[in-house]
């Protein structure tokens, strides 16, 4: 009998981790960061140097025990979870930290499996500096990521696996399509329906219809706050409208990895005579993954900017705050966040930012969009795919996904097992 567990995103935003069973083998659907609901004990300064990060995540329950899973060299001596289990496959549906962070302690002979797009990124991280911990070698060929195109299908035993592309903030989202021999799993992973490829998730949705098991996130759900829908549109207008209507030096918080947004927003900048200067890694990594000329403040030099801030937009390092005493800020300069990090209150980096911002008398104006599906799109998603079983998972508030029509929706426990029609069972 085929059988799923939930490693991840169990009542936290993030962190999803799907295992299925079946005759023997087994799919793993996410291997990211665990995301705690409080402060996670493993921020700086409490941050572990290389090669003990994973045996003491295990031993707080930061990251899943899930067996055979990952190379015996990450855990500590005799941990029997480095002992072989059932043969695994990893699917990854998009290069975000708290669904990848953890792919770096696979075993060697686990294939981990993204789509073409996720991989570039991936390698553009690494060519930056920001490689994934632990002691896997991904640019090694008999270890390194196995790419799966849109359409395309993977054999694990008796498991077959497809890839489906989905919008996200970020290159090579996917969904996946999960045939055991009990029935049909969807993963949605993270999807969003007012981004810049739309048609991608509703195409999507549109071709799992009717499958046993849907598992979705449903961050959006987690918040009481209700704005309208921003769109991508919506982002680059508001940008826009923030460069020309000030002389000065603006600044900016955009999230690198989102490329889509970063090409807009240096042709915006563009337009307006100004250019992006980035911090040196982000700098490194959108030119490695063919994103943008990418200068940095280095690059430029502090001289020129001083010289002429209204011809630029800073992105600020959130390592560096301190940098901004070095910059010309005008009385007209301003922070435009556009979901780069810090992330948001919720980021245990949040105060410091604002303090400092507040420090220089700079305005913080919030521009961006939510990476994630309204509530509305969601419950029309569902709607559309009528699966028979709903699990939303990667959020708070797991309760206010209120299927219509006739699914069944089902709030699991972390690391229970399920059947296809969503009933507990023992563990084998």
């Amino acid at each position: 009998m085929a059988r799923i567990e939930f490693w991840g995103g169990v009542g936290v935003i993030g962190s999803s981790k799907v295992l299925i069973h079946d005759g023997g083998h087994r799919v793993l659907l996410d291997l990211g960061l665990d995301i705690p609901r409080g402060g996670d004990l493993f921020r700086s300064p409490a941050a572990l140097p290389r090669g003990r990060e994973l045996a003491a995540r295990l031993r707080i329950a930061a990251a899943p025990a899930i067996p055979g899973l990952y190379d015996p060299a990450a855990l500590e001596p005799a941990d029997p979870l480095g002992e072989p289990a059932e043969p695994a496959a990893v699917f990854i549906s998009h290069p975000h930290i708290d669904h990848v962070g953890l792919a770096g302690f696979l075993r060697a002979d686990i294939p981990a499996y993204a789509s073409p797009d996720a991989i570039a990124l991936l390698r553009a991280l690494d060519h930056s500096g920001e490689t994934l911990p632990g002691p896997r070698d991904f640019s090694s060929a008999a270890t390194s990521w196995r790419p799966v195109p849109a359409g395309a299908a993977v054999q694990v035993g008796p498991i077959v696996v497809e890839r489906l592309d989905v919008d996200h903030d970020v290159p090579g989202a996917s969904g996946y399509r999960v045939t055991t021999s009990d029935g049909v799993l969807v993963f949605t992973g993270d999807i969003r329906f007012h981004g810049h490829h739309p048609e991608r998730s509703w195409a999507f949705a549109d071709a799992v219809a009717g499958c046993d098991v849907l598992v979705t996130e449903g961050t959006t759900l987690s918040f009481d706050d209700h704005y309208p829908l921003r769109t991508e549109a919506d982002v680059a207008r508001d940008y826009a409208a923030a460069l020309d209507s000030s002389p000065d030096l603006m600044l900016q918080a955009c999230y690198a990895r989102d490329l889509d947004r970063v090409r807009a927003f240096e042709a915006v900048a563009a337009a307006a005579g100004r250019t992006i200067l980035w911090p040196g890694r982000a700098a490194a990594f959108l030119r490695a993954a063919g994103a943008s000329p990418a200068l940095s403040l280095a690059d430029a030099g502090l001289a020129a900017v001083r010289a002429a801030p209204g011809r630029f937009v800073v992105q600020l390092d959130p390592a560096d705050l301190p940098g901004l005493l070095d910059l010309p800020i005008g009385p007209a300069s301003a922070m435009l966040h556009a979901n780069g990090e810090p992330l948001g209150p919720f980021d245990p980096r949040w105060p410091l930012y604002t303090d400092w911002l507040a420090q220089c008398g700079l305005p913080l104006r919030t521009i961006g969009s939510s990476g994630h599906a309204s509530a509305d799109h969601l419950h029309e998603m569902l709607y559309r795919i009528r699966p028979a079983v709903v699990v939303p998972i990667h959020t708070l508030s797991p309760y206010r996904l209120h299927p219509v029509g006739g699914p069944a929706r089902l709030v699991v426990e972390y690391a229970r097992a399920y059947d296809f029609a969503g009933r507990p069972v023992p563990a084998a």
